[in-house]
């Protein structure tokens, strides 16, 4: 199964529950309160293909944790650099002065989070050391 286009029903519980959101065309865009699309049914909404979507910047935020990844739920030095940039935004919008920061998820380990960058915190910064 590709976890990228398909959804196992099970998987549509955990969507409502999180604050998914895309970076496209420069922009922080979250997908509506309590969806239960994921991340590529919505980018098909707006009319992007599977090797559109795989270049976008996606992530949600859940327990005080915010996630980024792109294509098969992964990242490299320019997605952390673009997703830095939108902390603060992200922030806002989901209303937390404080999360941990996360870069990729690992499909076969039952979607663990890869990568702990560091800390957002009233607004700095903390990478781990």
């Amino acid at each position: 199964m590709d976890y990228r286009y398909e959804t196992k029903d099970e998987t549509r519980e955990f969507h409502k529950h999180r604050k998914a959101f895309i970076i496209l065309n420069d922009m922080l865009e979250f997908l509506p309160e309590e969806s239960t699309m994921s991340h590529f049914e919505y980018c098909q909404t707006k009319g992007l293909d599977k090797n559109s979507f795989n270049k976008i910047t996606r992530g949600y935020y859940l327990n005080g944790k915010v996630v980024f990844y792109k294509d098969n739920f992964i990242f490299d030095e320019n997605l952390i650099n673009e997703a830095l940039n939108y902390l603060k935004e992200i922030s806002s919008k989901v209303v937390a002065d404080e999360f941990e920061i996360y870069f990729g998820q690992l499909p076969e380990e039952n979607f663990a989070l890869d990568f702990h960058y560091g800390k957002y915190s009233n607004g700095t910064i903390l990478k781990r050391k």
